[in-house]
């Protein structure tokens, strides 16, 4: 019997040996993928300077919740800024849009107030805000500060222009009755028209208060305003008075206007009380020619009919009247001034053929008697204004007069004025008297009648002596009968005689009564406010204590 032969076979077993090379395998393929899903979106954020901005440390933040790091920062192209290579996280990237903002948070103190303190122990960090458009984008520019209003918030954004130097910054509130409802997002002075230009905002749901006849106005600082008028101080608010604003509002009796859309651009005022003054497209300007002072009359001061205002003050200069030869070498030359009439608070509305009317109305009424008086408005402030009024004509008034192309309106003084013309015209006739000398001679004459007075005594004592001796008797009756009436005669030119004393009164009394005119006149030329102020009354006498 022969032996089986065995036979071996040899099998390839599993090493245990490469589990932990292929899990760890599969753990990297896995974050790989996990990575890849993850991965977050590149972008570029362009910046003046790198100022607080360090690659890898410094986060991207919005809301406060980290969304990105910086990766790297880079010097431009053109060496004139910064290029900072980021990375937002991948649930956010649809936030990235062709309006989306970036700006770097640090501590900043300004008009708008304090903030970024924070930063001062977590370090700088650049903040997000998300934009509105529908159109991605992985480039961007910084802003150099914060903006005043994100891109996302619903509202009205507006141009206002102005030629007024105004104190508006960036950050100043808009409001609207005292309430801020939204802010002045930008400044730009235009080199060539020299206008400013200021962008603001107006908060959702109060921009539905802006329509086509909205006013804003400067309600920067505290406004004060002394004219014809009186006093006025306006202040919107304590904000406004120390950083400054802008105020809208529709001028007094009107309704609102059609709406309006972003992008509209308004005037800016000056102040609340500018809005409501009315601009004419038809005017006509003529010229007044006062011979008093026209202290407290400035230009803008109000040109009066019965109350109503129907224009104003445009101009007061020689310049009107420096060629004219009526003018020339008078020792008063009248002061130019310059009005402007608005028809259409005159005769109706505004238009070409109600200022040919106006102008013929005024043409016949200077013929009847229209004059322009220069009167106070406001004695606290002293500011004067123009009122047109007729009044009876003593001479012929040409209603065709003009100068420099100007029609000329007369002129009338009234009130102080006239008191004041009347003064001088007063005092000019009292320095024209030869006061002084009339004075002097009324001395002389009184010191001459007296001397012809002892002399009369003299010879009527001598005639008494010759009546009473025994020659005169013996005289014929009418010899005696006249030196009698000689006796008599003489008599009255006597220091006793009733003609002599009355004289000598009268001669006393024209004295005294030259000298107060003298002191009147001196005290006037030195004092010419003693015609209407009294003397200042001593203080009365105060008793002692009793000691």
């Amino acid at each position: 019997m022969s032996e089986a032969k065995a036979q071996v076979t040899t099998q390839k077993r599993f090493s245990a040996v490469w589990i932990i090379p292929i899990v760890a395998l599969l753990i990297g393929a896995l974050m790989v993928v996990h990575g890849y899903q993850n991965q977050g979106t590149d972008i570029t954020i362009s910046f003046a300077n790198a100022d607080g901005i360090t690659a890898k440390k410094t986060h991207i933040k919005m809301l406060n919740v980290d969304i990105g790091i910086v990766k790297g920062v880079t010097i431009n192209a053109n060496h004139s800024g910064v290029i900072v290579h980021a990375e937002i996280n991948k649930n956010i990237a649809p936030l990235l849009v062709k309006d989306t903002q970036f700006w770097v948070v640090r501590p900043r103190i300004g008009a708008s107030g304090v903030s970024g303190l924070g930063t001062l122990l977590s370090g700088a960090y650049i903040e997000m805000s998300p934009g509105v458009s529908k159109k991605q984008a992985v480039k961007f520019i910084g802003l150099d500060d914060i903006p005043p209003t994100p891109a996302n918030v619903k509202g009205l954004r507006l141009t206002l222009t102005s030629h007024l130097g105004n104190s508006l910054s960036v950050g100043d509130p808009v409001l609207y009755r005292g309430f801020k409802v939204g802010r002045v997002e930008d400044t730009d002075l235009d080199t060539h028209t020299q206008q400013i230009f200021y962008s603001i905002f107006i908060n959702a749901p109060y921009d539905d208060l802006i329509t086509s006849n909205t006013k804003f106005w400067n309600a920067s600082g505290l406004s004060v305003k002394m004219n014809a008028k009186g006093v006025s101080v306006n202040a919107s608010s304590l904000e406004t008075v120390l950083i400054g604003g802008v105020e809208f509002g529709l001028p007094d009796n009107t309704k609102p206007g059609a709406a309006v859309k972003n992008g509209d651009s308004f005037l800016l005022f000056a102040d609340r009380d500018s809005i409501n003054e009315k601009n004419y497209a038809y005017s006509a300007e003529y010229l007044l020619l006062f011979n008093t002072s026209v202290r407290g009359l400035q230009v803008g001061s109000p040109v009066a009919y019965n109350g109503l205002e129907i224009g104003k003050v445009t101009d007061i200069s020689f310049d009107y009247i420096i060629n004219e030869k009526e003018y020339s070498g008078i020792r008063q030359t009248p002061v130019p001034v310059l009005i402007s009439i608005a028809p259409a608070a005159l005769v109706g509305e505004d238009s070409l053929d109600n200022m040919q009317k106006m102008e013929e109305l005024i043409h016949s009424g200077i013929a009847k008697g229209l004059c322009a008086n220069l009167k106070t408005g406001n004695l606290i402030t002293g500011g004067r204004y123009i009122a047109l009024e007729y009044h009876k004509v003593k001479h012929a008034v040409d209603p065709d007069k003009t100068i420099n192309g100007y029609p000329v309106i007369p002129t009338i003084s009234s009130g102080l004025g006239e008191i004041q013309v009347k003064i001088n015209n007063f005092l000019d006739k009292l320095n024209s008297l030869p006061l002084q000398r009339t004075v002097s001679n009324a001395d002389v004459t009184i010191k001459e009648i007296g001397n012809a007075a002892k002399r009369a005594d003299s010879a009527l004592a001598q005639l008494d002596k010759i009546l009473a001796s025994d020659s005169t008797q013996t005289m014929p009756q009418e010899l005696k009968d006249t030196l009698q009436q000689l006796r008599t005669t003489i008599h009255d030119f006597s220091s006793q005689s009733a003609v002599y004393r009355h004289m000598d009164q009268n001669l006393q009394q024209l004295k005294q009564t030259l000298s107060s005119v003298e002191q009147f006149t001196n005290q006037l030329g030195t004092r010419p406010s003693s015609i209407v102020f009294s003397d200042p009354q001593p203080a009365d006498t105060q008793p002692e204590a009793a000691k």
